[in-house]
Protein backbone atom coordinates (compact mmCIF):
# COMPACT_ATOMS: atom_id res chain seq x y z
CA UNK A 1 0.00 0.00 0.00
CA UNK A 2 1.00 3.41 -0.40
CA UNK A 3 1.06 5.87 2.46
CA UNK A 4 1.80 9.32 2.95
CA UNK A 5 1.90 11.10 6.28
CA UNK A 6 2.23 15.36 6.37
CA UNK A 7 3.32 15.42 9.99
CA UNK A 8 4.08 18.39 12.31
CA UNK A 9 7.17 17.90 13.68
CA UNK A 10 6.35 20.47 16.52
CA UNK A 11 3.03 18.95 17.36
CA UNK A 12 3.49 17.64 20.86
CA UNK A 13 0.01 16.16 20.70
CA UNK A 14 1.45 13.15 18.80
CA UNK A 15 4.66 11.83 20.70
CA UNK A 16 8.00 10.85 18.82
CA UNK A 17 7.47 6.89 20.12
CA UNK A 18 4.17 7.01 18.21
CA UNK A 19 6.20 8.78 15.10
CA UNK A 20 8.81 5.96 14.73
CA UNK A 21 6.18 3.43 16.10
CA UNK A 22 3.84 3.99 12.75
CA UNK A 23 7.17 4.28 10.66
CA UNK A 24 8.90 0.92 11.77
CA UNK A 25 5.40 -0.71 11.36
CA UNK A 26 4.64 0.43 7.88
CA UNK A 27 8.24 -0.37 7.20
CA UNK A 28 7.88 -4.43 8.78
CA UNK A 29 4.33 -4.46 6.48
CA UNK A 30 6.17 -3.82 3.17
CA UNK A 31 4.64 -0.72 3.09
CA UNK A 32 5.30 1.85 0.39
CA UNK A 33 5.15 4.96 2.88
CA UNK A 34 6.62 8.86 2.09
CA UNK A 35 6.30 10.09 5.87
CA UNK A 36 6.93 14.14 5.66
CA UNK A 37 7.76 15.92 8.76
CA UNK A 38 7.68 20.05 8.56
CA UNK A 39 9.97 21.81 11.13
CA UNK A 40 7.72 24.17 13.52
CA UNK A 41 4.32 23.01 12.02
CA UNK A 42 2.54 21.95 15.42
CA UNK A 43 -1.21 19.76 15.39
CA UNK A 44 -3.90 21.10 12.96
CA UNK A 45 -1.25 22.90 11.00
CA UNK A 46 -3.63 22.50 7.46
CA UNK A 47 -6.93 23.56 9.25
CA UNK A 48 -7.59 27.57 8.93
CA UNK A 49 -9.79 27.22 12.44
CA UNK A 50 -6.84 25.33 14.35
CA UNK A 51 -5.64 28.44 15.81
CA UNK A 52 -9.29 29.58 17.46
CA UNK A 53 -9.93 25.83 18.39
CA UNK A 54 -6.34 25.93 20.09
CA UNK A 55 -7.42 29.13 22.02
CA UNK A 56 -10.86 27.62 22.54
CA UNK A 57 -9.76 24.26 24.17
CA UNK A 58 -6.25 25.56 25.70
CA UNK A 59 -4.22 22.93 23.24
CA UNK A 60 -1.14 23.88 20.79
CA UNK A 61 -3.22 24.13 17.61
CA UNK A 62 -1.76 25.87 14.57
CA UNK A 63 -3.26 26.89 11.20
CA UNK A 64 0.51 27.50 8.78
CA UNK A 65 -0.37 28.58 5.48
CA UNK A 66 2.62 28.27 4.06
CA UNK A 67 3.27 24.23 5.29
CA UNK A 68 -0.27 23.73 4.46
CA UNK A 69 0.34 24.25 0.72
CA UNK A 70 3.31 22.21 0.93
CA UNK A 71 1.85 19.61 2.45
CA UNK A 72 -1.23 20.05 -0.42
CA UNK A 73 0.98 19.95 -3.17
CA UNK A 74 2.77 16.71 -2.12
CA UNK A 75 -0.65 15.06 -2.02
CA UNK A 76 -1.29 15.93 -5.13
CA UNK A 77 2.04 14.60 -6.74
CA UNK A 78 1.19 11.66 -4.44
CA UNK A 79 -1.79 10.90 -6.01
Amino acid sequence: AKILVCHGADDVLVPEADVTGLQDEMRAAGADLRFISYPGALHGFTNPDADVNGKKYGLPLAYDEETDRKSWDETQIFF
